[in-house]
Order: C-alpha cells, then structure tokens, then sequence
C-alpha cells in the first residue's frame, strides 16, 4: 500500500504541474477547452467545459500507475473522455479562473485557489475508500515571476491504520472564543457554534436552516474537492450538499483522508431520514457500485447529496440541530 501511495503522490504532483504549465499561457489556454458532450455533462450546469489539461492529468495518472503496477490501469476511472475534439463556437462561454480572489477566513469563494487534484482509491469489494491525494496547484503565486505554487494532502485508512499528512486543524478554538462566538450565534437554542462550507447553488430551504444553526459561519465556495479540503484543513467543521450533482471522483479523495483523521462523508438524504435512537451506523458513501437504472456520469453521481465531516460526535449534533430547523421549513415550502 505504501507503494502504491508513494506513486500516486507522485503522480499527483506531474497532474499539478499540467495544470500550472496549461494556464502559463492564456491564448494557449483559451485553445484547450471544449465543450462536454451529452452523457459526458453536470446537468448542474447549462454549458459544462473540460480543457486539455483536465485529459492530459486523467491520463498521465492511468498512464503512471499502468506502468508502475500493471493492470492498474483499467481498474482506474475518472470524470474526463480521452477524446478531444477541440471544435469550439464563439457563443461558448468559458469563465476563467482567477488569481486575485480574497479568502474569506481563510476559504476562498473561487478562483484558481479552488482547483484541486483529485486521486482515490478504494476497495473493489466494500467500496469503502482507502487512499486519499488531493493536490492543490494554485496555492500562491510569486508576484515577480508569476509562477504558482502548490501543496499536496495524503491519507490512508486501511486494516486498522489511520494515517495522514495534516497537522491538527488549523481552527481549533479555545473554550472562550467558543463561547463568545455561541452567545452571538443568533440560533436560538443554545449556542451550536459550527461552521459550514456550502455551494453557491445549494437549496433555500437548506441554507435557511443552516442560517438558523450557523449564524454567520456559513461560507460559500467553488469545487466539490475544495470545500471537502476546507473540512479537512480545519478551515470549517462541515461540507454539506444536498444536490445530487457531486460524484464518486469528487469525494473518493477527501472522503479517504477524512476517514484517516476520524472523519468521514456521509449521504445526506438517508442522514435525514436516520433515526439516530435505532444506533444505526453512519450512512458512509461507498464507491464499487453505481446508481441502478442511471446513465452516463450519473450512474457515478452521489444521489443523496453528501455531509463531509471530522468528527463523529460533532456531525450527530449538527445533524440534530439542522433536523430540528429543516422541519418547519420544509412545512411552509
């Protein structure tokens, strides 16, 4: 397994190498982008873009780890078709990332900042993940040269070993400021002081729950793989989505690394409909089977929506302060 890591790793870094050399040069940039074909789209979004460098990353990693570990290849699977036509029409629009964003608390709202590599493995038979590498490679760029900077992530949870690259999370708060930020929480039962990292297209009838829970720790980002890093870097406590537009090779990763670290990803949907009082397990997402009687990506997309978290206990009692609000507005919808 260490092996196996250890290239994936590797790989990882040759993909975030791509992404930056792609983006050096904008007129060559703006020649690498296509339009996704029917089958092939995110039916979250009305025109829905890959560029070169999205297949040139895809299969550099099949390429690698076929030749490192042969056979591995066809067991890998990922968003992107290998074909590239490059047939492109003026009314396509294609939004470009930027460089000059500003986080909000340290989580960045969009931008190239956003963009994450995203490699997992689990186990064919379980389905639960086993290995995580996310590679961000725009993390900061040097003002003379212009070049960007990256940084890799790492986790491994396999037969009982729980590893990872991360130092403990970065928004750990001592019991004062936890208090402070409780009492002026405007949720009005008690102080639930958590903070969430949501999409931008996320539902009213969630975020007027989560605003209720939250208060003002509610924050908004691009990229599936990014806010699930926001969860792992300690940047927010929870990654919620209920769309079903996120899928297996946007959550394999992050869930692998959050598994290592004591956290995990969980379906939504069955986490609502849960009654916590019969001790059922966690409704953990598994990535060997794909969703009977759907087509194309979708049979891969995650239905449910997803719950990205670190701790156990903490996601139980976000879970029942966000039950306790999503009722009432779910009456009046």
């Amino acid at each position: 397994m260490s092996d196996i890591l250890q290239e994936l790793l590797r790989v990882s870094e040759k993909a975030a190498n791509i992404a930056r050399a792609c983006r050096q040069q904008e007129t060559l940039f703006q020649l690498l982008i296509e339009e996704k074909k029917e089958g092939e789209k995110n039916k979250k979004f009305a025109v829905d873009f890959k560029t070169l460098a999205d297949v040139l990353v895809q299969e550099v990693i099949k390429e690698n780890m076929e030749n490192k570990f042969p056979g591995l290849g066809k067991k890998i699977f990922g968003e992107e078709s290998n074909e590239f036509t490059n047939d492109l029409d003026s009314t396509y629009q294609y939004i470009k990332g930027s460089a000059d964003i500003t986080p909000n608390q340290g989580i960045f709202p969009s931008g190239l900042q956003c963009v994450t590599v995203l490699i997992g493995v689990y186990d064919i038979q379980t389905g639960v993940p086993l290995m995580g590498v996310i590679n961000q490679p725009f993390v900061s760029q040097d003002l003379h040269t212009r070049r960007w900077r990256g940084q890799c992530y790492w986790g491994l949870s396999y037969l009982g070993t729980n590893i990872h690259s991360l130092l403990p999370p970065i928004s750990t708060r001592s019991n004062s400021e936890t208090q402070s930020q409780g009492t002026q929480n405007p949720s009005s039962e008690g102080s639930c002081p958590f903070s969430v990292v949501i999409s931008t297209s996320e539902k009213e009838t969630i975020k007027g729950a989560l605003s209720r829970v939250c208060g003002e720790r509610i924050f908004r980002a691009a990229g599936a793989g990014y806010k699930s890093l926001c969860v792992i870097l300690g940047l927010a406590d929870i990654y919620i989505f209920s769309e079903d537009t996120t899928f297996k090779w946007d959550s394999c990763a992050a869930h692998a690394i959050l598994r290592a670290m004591g956290g995990g990803m969980v379906d939504l949907k069955e986490c609502l409909e849960r009654n916590p009082d019969t001790g059922l397990d966690l409704p953990q997402l598994v990535y060997h089977v794909g969703n009977e009687g759907a087509a194309g990506v979708d049979q891969w997309a995650n239905k449910g929506g997803l719950i990205a978290y670190r701790s156990e206990k903490q996601l139980e009692t976000f879970l029942s302060h966000l039950l306790q609000h999503l009722a009432p507005v779910a009456t009046h919808t």
